[in-house]
């Protein structure tokens, strides 16, 4: 059963192509209608999510890989939260491989509402892609969507 997400955007942040298409099959194994969108590294994020439009929407949601050139994901996690206009992104999923108790501590010291450990197996991925979708867009209220905490 796949959920209804019409309407939703993901902005999945990760330098590794095929960890991004592994992330994107997954999130169309569980949800309809969602809108994913994708960038290679933390300053591709943050171009997009300080100049959102038609050709990119503004996320309810970023999935964020910590381990990334030119700006790694602790950086732009950490640029999210210090701009008045991006901090209220109220969903911050951040996933890696690393499973140190270190990297699940500074990830929640900067600010990311949830740490998710990187599946390895394509049904782990989708699994883990469930909950997110379930928790986020079914469970939690999320903040509107757009710059600043008036919207666009």
């Amino acid at each position: 059963m796949t959920i209804d997400a019409t309407g939703r955007v993901i902005l999945v942040a990760d330098d590794d192509p095929d960890d991004r298409m592994f992330a994107r099959e997954a999130l169309t194994a569980v949800a309809s209608g969602l809108d994913i969108r994708e960038v290679a590294d933390g300053i591709a994020l943050l171009e997009y999510l300080r100049d959102p439009g038609p050709e990119r929407p503004f996320p309810d949601l970023v999935l964020l890989d910590l381990k990334m050139p030119r700006m790694n994901g602790f950086e732009a996690l950490a640029e999210v939260r210090a701009d008045p206009t991006l901090r209220h992104l109220a969903v911050v999923a951040v996933y890696t491989t690393a499973t140190d108790p270190e990297f699940v501590r500074r990830t929640y010291a900067l600010g990311a509402n949830a740490f998710l450990g990187k599946p390895t197996t394509h049904e782990g991925m989708v699994t883990a892609m469930r909950v997110v979708v379930e928790h986020w867009f079914t469970v939690a209220s999320l903040p509107p969507r757009g710059l600043g905490p008036e919207g666009p």
